[in-house]
């Protein structure tokens, strides 16, 4: 489908700007970077024609919608300190934006704890024994890992944590989330993503609960009354309106560095062919698709050979059910390795609209999978079947609710920070500085996991080093963790 301009032109008069030249950019994939890196572009003054491989804009921001049901990709939240991040959310979808309250449990020892993790808490729903084991591993950490090097994500959190309470909080679930075992995923990973208070903290939290909830741990966020899928359907209208392109169901074939631009080769559903001129590219895309598109003759090739980076995959299981509710939560974690699953959200929670009516609600089913492992093999029905029987099992939800089922595969979900991956993506990235017109923007074209408030930062950044005249300053990133998946 290749979706026009829309040439209104007193919107795009409006925001024309007589201080630079009219510059045509190219941006590479229609998620939410490159949908809003376009609309921004286009406020500048800028010609801009966006290419998105699927059929539909949105990426993992998109909303799968099935018979009166609404299920979001993985189920994103909105949540921002950061007030010029905030004011444009809020400008953009004006009376469709909703506050919605955070209520999320994790599922240890056969029970549901709050979430994010509050340990001393979470560790009353074992025996003393088991408790008291816990405490002991944590304060001889001190001593004994006071030396250990911080390299990958078990050094850092049992320096931190003691081995004990890393084996029963941080390794099961951050395994299953990426695949691979946490001696092997970076240290870095856990220093962007934990925010847990010390031990002293967690005591004093045990025998005199704080009154004010911790800055990671949001009370609410924000979230499109129709569903994720709602933020970039808006900038899609607005793209069009400020009169911009989109060509969906467009594959790039090349992206040709010329003396003054890029010279990008793209194919149309139908078969057909396009060069398409560009003095700037932005590219959202994997890493490894962009340097595909790079001719051999650019050296991308060698680069090619020595890249290694990898993106973790998802697949998203749908189930509509036939019953009211099945939790208040927004998030619920399942780090036990025998399920299959490892995370679910029910949409009607967030929103009414979700559902066709009052008497269903759904689950989102999110099952952490890569490409070419055994699971993503699986059939569909394979998949609702053996999930639906281990949900049943703990008591979650029963298969006799089970109205309708879909399953979603998807590629490039997460970036995987396996040791080493700091000096392969610098050594990427140094390949491609040697365009300053190619910008990499995003959590997929970046090759770093932000939050979706992260990646509209991340486009702010861009713009504002592209176009210093005309800058408004942007607050430092202040988006909320706590969580470490």
């Amino acid at each position: 489908m290749i979706t026009v301009a829309n040439t209104r032109p007193t919107v795009s008069s409006i925001v024309q700007s007589p201080d630079f030249p009219k510059q045509h950019f190219i941006v590479l994939g229609g998620g939410l970077a490159g949908l809003t890196a376009a609309q921004a572009l286009l406020k500048k003054g800028c010609t801009v024609t966006l290419i998105e491989k699927g059929s539909q804009v949105g990426g993992l921001a998109r909303t799968f919608e099935k018979e009166g049901f609404r299920f979001d990709i993985g189920g994103h939240r909105f949540h921002s300190n950061n007030l010029t991040v905030v004011n444009w959310l809020k400008d953009l979808l004006k009376s469709d934006l909703l506050t919605v309250p955070r209520t999320s449990h994790i599922y240890l020892n056969g029970q549901f704890v709050d979430y994010p993790i509050q340990i001393a808490k979470a560790i009353s729903t074992f025996s003393p024994l088991k408790a008291a084991h816990m405490a002991v591993s944590y304060l001889a950490s001190k001593v004994t890992e006071r030396q250990r090097p911080e390299v990958s994500f078990e050094d850092w959190v049992i320096k931190r944590y003691g081995k004990a309470l890393y084996k029963v909080f941080f390794e099961p679930y951050t395994e299953k989330v990426w695949g691979i075992p946490c001696n092997e995923l970076s240290a870095a990973w856990a220093a962007q993503r934990i925010s847990i208070p010390s031990f002293r903290k967690m005591v004093q939290q045990a025998i005199a609960p704080a009154k004010e909830t911790p800055a990671t741990a949001i009370s609410e966020f924000y979230y499109p009354r129709a569903g994720f899928g709602m933020i970039p359907q808006a900038l899609e209208r607005e793209i069009l309106d400020l009169g911009g392109t989109i060509y969906t169901n467009t594959s790039v074939l090349t992206c040709t560095p010329t003396s003054d631009g890029f010279e990008v080769a793209i194919q149309h559903q139908d078969g057909s062919h396009q060069t398409l001129r560009a003095d700037q590219v932005v590219s959202t895309i994997p890493l490894d698709a962009l340097l595909e598109s790079i001719p051999d003759e650019w050296g991308s090739q060698e680069i090619s050979q020595q890249y290694d980076l990898e993106y973790r995959d998802i697949i998203c299981l749908f189930v509509a059910l036939k019953k009211p509710q099945v939790s208040r939560d927004s998030w619920t974690y399942f780090p036990l390795k025998n399920l299959l699953f490892g995370r679910t959200h029910e949409p009607k929670n967030w929103s009414s609209e979700m559902v066709p009516d009052g008497s269903y609600t759904s689950l989102a089913i999110e099952i952490f999978a890569s490409r070419g492992e055994s699971v993503w093999q699986m059939t569909d029905d394979e998949i609702l079947n053996q999930v639906v029987e281990q949900m049943d099992q703990i008591g979650w939800t029963n298969k006799a609710d089970v109205h309708r089922s879909w399953v979603l595969r998807v590629p490039y979900a997460y970036p995987v920070y396996r040791i080493g991956y700091q000096e392969k993506l610098q050594a990427v990235k140094n390949y491609f500085s040697q365009w300053p017109n190619l910008h990499l923007v995003g959590r997929t074209g970046s090759f770093h996991y932000m939050n979706s408030d992260g990646v509209v930062e991340d486009v702010f950044r861009f713009i504002e080093k592209t176009f210093p005249e005309t800058a408004v300053e942007v607050q430092p990133l202040t988006s909320a963790t706590g969580r470490w998946m």
